[in-house]
């Protein structure tokens, strides 16, 4: 039989942390399919959004929350927000994110390992930093690189036909650095790359920072694939000096490119085709696409200059993209 002493007892019950119980309420509504829905609540008078607008199912939504109040508005004929990320943890929200582990790199002859270790994808002080260093690294295959980074990706996590995105970001500026935030298609319908399509809203080539580029891919299957591209120059602070807004519309129709605010491309539907579906003049960019970000380095993006990351000091590195937020918005009908 065992026996405890009244000071051990006494010491358990103090350890016991104190419940507290907070007031909730149950809220339900019915949706209609195909529109948007967003829930306000009343705080010091003023009514303010509860989470990310939420397209409707016909299905009726029912959920708790903390005592309070609250209504459901229908906006309509604006862009609403869905999805995002602050990045004010202090490690990668994988609920929004999945990191890959490569050593290949997604071809053009990059010269990076894409690997999962925390140093080099940080959250912290309300930035993502991917960063780039010279660590080599050998797969079980026998492959390596030079150097080590990170790249993420929101498929299965969140992905969109069409929309608003919008990316906060700063640009790293070493020779040979390669950051990138582009969109491929979670399921490719229309063959593999490029016939599925690409989206790349941010491209820097290495010490390139007075310019950013866009560019979409698309057609046949590499290599009866093609692609349209674009460069912006920053009038003032390059991308590397300042943070910028990047932003990318899509709809059906076209594809336009905006940096803090400013149209600097559009595309419409005549300038893209696809191949494997040439009576849909909207494919292959009709279809769900994922986000993407990664810091690649070297490869065929620099095969007409004379840039290489080989060049930088010891002392450059981590070369480091950083991004503020990633924000997601749809149109409201």
């Amino acid at each position: 039989m065992t026996t405890f002493s009244l000071t051990f007892l006494l010491a358990l019950l103090a350890a016991e942390p104190e419940l507290s119980v907070k007031p909730a309420v149950e809220l339900s509504w019915q949706t209609e399919p195909g529109r948007f829905y967003q829930l306000q609540s009343r705080v010091a008078g003023d009514w303010q959004d509860v989470g990310y607008a939420v397209r409707g199912t016909g299905e009726t939504v029912t959920d708790r929350y903390p005592a309070g109040e609250y209504r459901v508005t229908t906006p309509s004929q604006k862009w609403v927000q869905v999805w995002g990320d602050e990045f004010e943890g202090s490690d990668l929200d994988y609920t929004k994110w999945e990191k890959e582990e490569n050593n290949y790199g997604g071809g053009n002859l990059e010269r990076q390992a894409y690997r999962t270790d925390s140093k080099y994808c940080v959250v912290e002080d309300g930035l993502l930093n991917i960063n780039v260093y010279r660590d080599a690294h050998t797969t079980s295959d026998g492959k390596t690189q030079p150097y080590s980074s990170a790249r993420i990706r929101s498929q299965k996590r969140g992905e969109w036909r069409f929309g608003r995105f919008e990316i906060r970001a700063k640009m790293p500026q070493g020779e040979g650095i390669w950051p990138a935030v582009w969109m491929l298609p979670t399921e490719s319908k229309y063959g593999g790359w490029a016939a599925g399509g690409e989206i790349d809203i941010i491209e820097s080539r290495g010490s390139a920072v007075h310019e950013t580029t866009g560019a979409l891919h698309f057609g046949g299957p590499w290599p009866r694939n093609t692609y349209l591209a674009h460069a912006y120059r920053f009038p003032k602070k390059n991308a590397a000096e300042d943070f910028h807004i990047y932003t990318l519309e899509w709809n059906r129709d076209e594809i336009k490119w905006f940096v803090d605010g400013e149209l600097c491309k559009k595309r419409t539907k005549d300038e893209w085709f696809s191949e494997a579906a040439q009576q849909n003049p909207s494919a292959p960019f009709n279809q769900p696409f994922h986000l993407i970000m990664n810091v690649a380095v070297d490869g065929r993006f620099f095969e007409k200059t004379t840039q290489q990351a080989d060049k930088l000091p010891p002392n450059a590195f981590p070369q480091t993209l950083q991004v503020d937020y990633v924000r997601v918005y749809q149109w409201a009908e």
